[in-house]
């Protein structure tokens, strides 16, 4: 299979719509309530916990879908304090970003779902940390952010209900089961040479990127170490599907606002379209990873353009940031494949 049919590859047939209302309401009525009473910020702050916990709930048994989901939710809860204590330092940003990336990259240890959190873990400290918290403070930021999270949690807990297997009655202990993981991921920290040589692939670009962003003071450069997240897998193959995936879901957010721009330029439409974006991209994600790469850009431009409208320019600056961060990633990927090939560690 190519990589360009790869990359459009349908996984599964249907549309979620159960999960769709859920993720879109988790995503879209904090942020439009916040701009509805005048708090933009607030709103964006719980619009991004709504989607990032939301994102970290797996199908599965109910323990599955709480367990991670409730695990994201802290775990982003924590990025986002820690992003946050350490934004008005580069320094002390680039060294929380590199240290955070690495570890959250060894979540891959536990498959999909474990890339798929650690991907959600990095990248909301790469957003908070470039998104100023003015006029909030660390703590009224975490709250907010909290809030937004047990939304998330909730409803896709309750969204992916249907179709659930059956609990287990005959389950490990629920304390086994958090001792066996820790031990799979300092297992995986020791011994997964492969899965080292990712993390620290991964942690060493983005933190990078973000140093070099913020050192020439570039707006929404952010958006550089944003997208190689997004892009950089551990092996070649995935990273040109992702790749692909990213550039699409960039047109196609960087289009609509620009689209949006020309014909109103009103906040509403801003975040009505941004509805119908986080609303598809927990619908269609059950029919392939492409959907959530490609609806996620869209959804967070539109977010960030609803709190922070500066025009058409600030959507295609944003996207020509995207596009460095793709050639960027791939460029600095290949030339360490290159020089030290790894086997491979899994993929999203």
């Amino acid at each position: 299979m190519t990589v360009w049919a790869e990359a459009f590859q349908v996984e599964r047939r249907g549309i979620d719509y159960r999960a769709g209302l859920a993720g879109g309401i988790a995503t879209t009525a904090p942020l439009a309530l916040g701009v509805a009473l005048g708090e933009p910020e607030i709103g964006a702050t719980a619009c991004f916990g709504g989607l990032n916990a939301s994102l970290g709930v797996p199908r599965g048994t109910l323990r599955e879908r709480v367990g991670w989901g409730a695990g994201a939710a802290l775990a982003c809860c924590a990025s986002t304090a820690l992003t946050t204590s350490v934004q008005d330092s580069t320094a002390a940003s680039v060294v929380a970003c590199l240290l955070l990336v690495a570890l959250a990259a060894f979540l891959r240890t536990f498959g999909s779902t474990g890339g798929l959190t650690g991907f959600v873990i990095s990248a909301i400290f790469v957003i908070m940390n470039g998104f100023p918290a003015a006029p909030l403070d660390t703590g009224e930021r975490l709250l907010w952010f909290a809030l937004g999270s047990l939304v998330g949690v909730v409803l896709m807990v309750a969204a992916y209900a249907r179709d659930a297997p059956p609990p287990d009655p005959d389950a490990t202990p629920l304390a086994t089961v958090l001792a066996r993981g820790a031990r799979q991921y300092r297992e995986a920290i020791a011994h997964d040479a492969a899965l080292r040589g990712h993390a620290l692939r991964l942690a060493s670009i983005v933190a990078g990127t973000l140093l070099l962003a913020r050192t020439l003071d570039l707006e929404h450069g952010y958006w550089i170490p944003l997208t190689i997240l997004a892009v950089l897998q551990p092996e070649e193959h995935a990273s040109g599907v992702r790749a692909i995936q990213r550039g699409t879901g960039t047109l196609v957010g960087t289009a609509v606002i620009v689209v949006i721009t020309i014909a109103t330029g009103a906040q509403w439409l801003m975040i009505t379209a941004q509805a119908f974006a986080a609303f598809g991209l927990f619908a269609l994600f059950s029919r392939g990873y492409f959907w959530l790469v490609v609806l996620l850009t869209p959804t967070a431009l539109l977010t960030l353009g609803a709190v922070d409208y500066q025009g058409d320019s600030d959507a295609l600056q944003r996207a020509a940031w995207s596009a460095v961060g793709i050639v960027v990633g791939l460029a600095v990927a290949e030339l360490w494949w290159r020089l030290r090939p790894l086997g491979p560690a899994g993929t999203d």
